[in-house]
């Protein structure tokens, strides 16, 4: 057995990576038509995660810039 063999799992972040906070996650449905229910409905929702930390510079402004 070879290592192409063995599938490699992604490394997912658990912690901000500019302030080292716990992430938290929520989730944004972009159709505001649809019943507040949990199911996740693809196309339409996405589960993310952020920092949930207000001090954290990721949470100042314009963060993407």
């Amino acid at each position: 057995m070879s290592d192409q063999d063995v599938p490699v799992e992604p490394e997912w972040p658990t912690k901000c990576p500019v302030c080292g906070t716990e992430l938290a996650s929520a989730v944004i449905d972009f159709d505001k038509t649809n019943q507040n229910r949990a199911e996740l409905q693809p196309g339409e929702m996405v589960e993310v995660d952020y920092c949930p930390n207000p001090d954290c510079p990721t949470n100042q402004g314009d963060a993407a810039g």
